[in-house]
């Protein structure tokens, strides 16, 4: 097994283990420290995505940016190499979609990702560089290489930073930032 796909099993298996008890607790505080962000505040367009169980779950995101009028998008996975970022309205207004991932209900509004704000980018694992360790298919790699590093914010729990730099190869997209429960974190 190459070094790159080891590192990821290692990181789904660390991130799988979790306790949903801390997860939830994590939420709390990462909701609290996102939505402070000055990024946040002045965006308009933001993208964040809809949680894999144990993931950095960005729901209560989702509900403030609502209620707060902005125009939320998440991302939806149209083939094996395309990720658009499709208007969502009501996280009521999901369906389950390919790996069982939420995604809004058809018709979709789309779009172009240069009209986005912010985006907020999920990973198995980062590193205090901005290395990131998507699923492995590419698809955020391909989404954000169109657009600034000041766009786009990586988010994790604090235990998915590895104090190992994260194997990245010439198409790999580096954070300039992260955000974890614990606040913000500039990348070396």
């Amino acid at each position: 097994m190459d070094t790159k796909k080891a590192v990821r099993l290692a990181c789904k298996t660390k991130r799988a283990a979790l306790r949903a008890e801390d997860c939830e607790q994590w939420t709390i505080a990462l909701t609290r420290e996102i939505v402070k962000l000055s990024q946040y505040k002045k965006a308009q367009k933001i993208m964040l995505y809809l949680a894999m169980p144990r993931e950095a779950n960005l729901d209560a995101v989702i509900t403030q940016a609502l209620q707060d009028g902005k125009d939320v998008y998440v991302p939806v996975c149209t083939d094996k190499t395309t990720m658009i970022a499709v208007r969502l309205h009501s996280l009521s207004d999901v369906t389950t979609g390919v790996l069982h991932i939420r995604i809004p209900n058809e018709p979709y509004d789309i779009i172009n990702p240069s009209e986005l704000d912010l985006v907020l980018v999920p990973g198995v694992g980062f590193d205090y560089r901005g290395g990131r360790m998507g699923m492995g298919n590419g698809y955020y790699d391909r989404f954000l290489s169109i657009l600034r590093p000041e766009q786009f914010i990586g988010v994790c729990w604090n235990m998915q930073i590895l104090s190992q730099e994260i194997p990245m190869e010439d198409h790999d997209v580096r954070m300039t930032q992260l955000i974890t429960e614990t606040g913000l974190l500039q990348c070396q």
